[in-house]
């Protein structure tokens, strides 16, 4: 029976429950790219001796000053001993997957012993793939299929041969790796959360509002039923935008532009169903598509911030984090803006949120 087929009798049947947790929960945090690379170094150095468990670094194509996501993970890489580090996420449309193989292999050896790097992939946005002239794609979760079985079998030191339309590998083969490099889908669509419980390590969720994500985990456990693999052996990470101050106004005012963005992204349905104001999220879009950015974010209303974002003080901030876990998530990769100041905002994070979680 095929996946969707399998997909459609269990939604209607009723049969998915709420996936349990994995044994521990973790905390991450994404570091930008286009950000100055000594900061997002200091930052992963901050939270490793924080004791944060991973550094996630997002791949938004070109940007300015400059942006590479792999070019960060490898000072990550090679100026840490500990974090885990992972890209969130890369994509086969505008890195060929031998490419980002070789990529993360070289990482895997930068990092040391034991392998810390983590493999995020996906289809990538359509913001970022159309900087290349990439515009439309059909069959794509195929195509991530492909991608990520082509770089299975290449860190297995097979030789590779695919033809696809959006990449092609000829005879590659490549070193082995020292240590099993876990590889992660970055999806929001249920095919493409279907098929990261299917074939992948675990999956990178961009579900800002935390009652939302028991439907994004529907359709990861009908993937791993179909591939009869155990829950326990998939990790769950879900990225939340947060913004922490001792200052509650100053919190919430560093996260406005942020949400602004995400209101404007935000589906309609969605928007509808949480009682967003219709009109000043098209108003917000209107003026973010024209550059006014900072002119939308002083649209974004307290709704909107309670809704999409954890902002505020350390202990406003706590149960928001608390309800994203309490869904079934695994860990939480704290994202942007992180608070007034980013430093200060990692040692509230470590000290005054996780414990009380």
């Amino acid at each position: 029976m095929p996946l969707s087929d399998l997909t459609q009798i269990r939604v209607e049947e009723g049969n998915l429950s709420r996936m349990p947790q994995r044994a521990n929960t973790t905390f991450g945090i994404s570091l930008e790219p286009s950000w100055d690379q000594s900061e997002c170094l200091a930052l992963a150095k901050q939270a490793e001796k924080l004791g944060f468990s991973n550094a996630w670094v997002p791949d938004g194509g070109p940007d300015s000053p400059y942006s590479d996501a792999i070019v960060t993970l490898s000072a990550i890489a090679s100026n840490t001993r500990s974090i885990e580090f992972g890209s969130a996420i890369v994509n086969f449309y505008t890195r060929n997957p031998a490419w980002i193989a070789s990529s993360f292999l070289a990482l895997s050896n930068l990092g040391g012993s034991p392998q810390r790097a983590i493999l995020g992939i996906g289809l990538g946005s359509p913001y970022n793939v159309a900087k290349f002239g990439i515009f439309e794609r059909k069959g794509k979760i195929e195509y991530l299929r492909e991608a990520i079985e082509s770089i299975q079998e290449l860190f297995s030191r097979k030789e590779v041969s695919v033809r696809t339309d959006p990449f092609v590998i000829e005879r590659v083969r490549l070193s082995k790796s020292k240590g099993k490099i876990p590889i992660y889908v970055g999806s929001s669509s249920p095919k493409g959360l279907e098929l990261a419980g299917e074939i992948s390590d675990g999956v990178i969720l961009t579900e800002r509002i935390a009652r939302e994500v028991p439907e994004r985990l529907k359709p990861i456990e009908v993937g791993l039923a179909y591939s009869g693999r155990k829950r326990r052996n998939f990790e769950i990470v879900n990225s939340v935008v947060i913004s922490v101050s001792d200052d509650e106004v100053k919190a919430q005012n560093a996260a406005r532009l942020t949400c602004a963005y995400l209101a404007a992204w935000l589906d309609e349905s969605v928007a509808q169903k949480y009682g967003i104001d219709e009109g000043r999220r098209n108003k917000i879009a209107s003026l973010i598509k024209g550059g006014y950015e900072r002119r939308a974010s002083r649209l974004v209303d307290q709704k909107m911030l309670d809704l999409l974002t954890v902002c505020g003080t350390a202990r406003d901030c706590v149960e928001k984090c608390r309800e994203h876990l309490e869904h079934g998530v695994d860990q939480i990769a704290f994202c942007e803006p992180f608070g007034p100041s980013k430093e200060e905002a990692l040692n509230l994070i470590a000290r005054k949120i996780i414990p009380k979680i």
